[in-house]
């Protein structure tokens, strides 16, 4: 799948769970008025309410369904990126020429100087990082000068 669908189903992700997140607010906002109104009702200070007991119990059940719906999305995101950063951190791992090996078990990197072992074998993402902090300390092949 293409960077630009895998950033278009996050964000409709997180669109999803933004509505989620506001409808509570809003069903929360509401149910604080009912049970204020009920309260006023209660102490005498209001004679007369049109509040209904089952309109707390509909308002707690929408929070929480818009809550566990928020939860589950956010969830999901989070493993989404999770997949993708693992994927690219095998290419990046890949097109560097590393290679994961069984003996010892891990990701290797070989160039024409030596060999160096990356560990990780079960997380792509960490030996990635540990090859560009290896790339980036100037361990890759030096090209030669020109002689005048």
């Amino acid at each position: 799948m293409s960077l630009r669908k895998l950033t278009a189903l996050f964000r409709l992700l997180d669109d999803k769970s933004e509505k989620a997140k506001e409808a509570a607010l809003f069903e929360i906002k509401e149910l604080k008025a009912d049970l204020s109104e009920l309260e006023r009702h209660l102490q005498g200070r209001k004679k007369h309410t049109d509040v209904q007991p089952d309109d707390f119990i509909r308002s707690a059940y929408e929070i929480a369904a818009q809550l566990r719906d928020m939860r589950q999305r956010q969830a999901i995101v989070e493993e989404m990126r999770d997949e993708v950063a693992e994927t690219e951190a095998e290419e990046y791992l890949e097109t560097r020429g590393a290679k994961l090996m069984k003996r010892p078990a891990g990701w290797h990197w070989t160039s024409s100087q030596d060999e160096r072992f990356l560990l990780h074998e079960s997380n792509p993402v960490v030996a990635a990082g540990e090859l560009r902090k290896l790339l980036a300390s100037g361990k890759r092949r030096k090209r030669t000068k020109k002689k005048k």
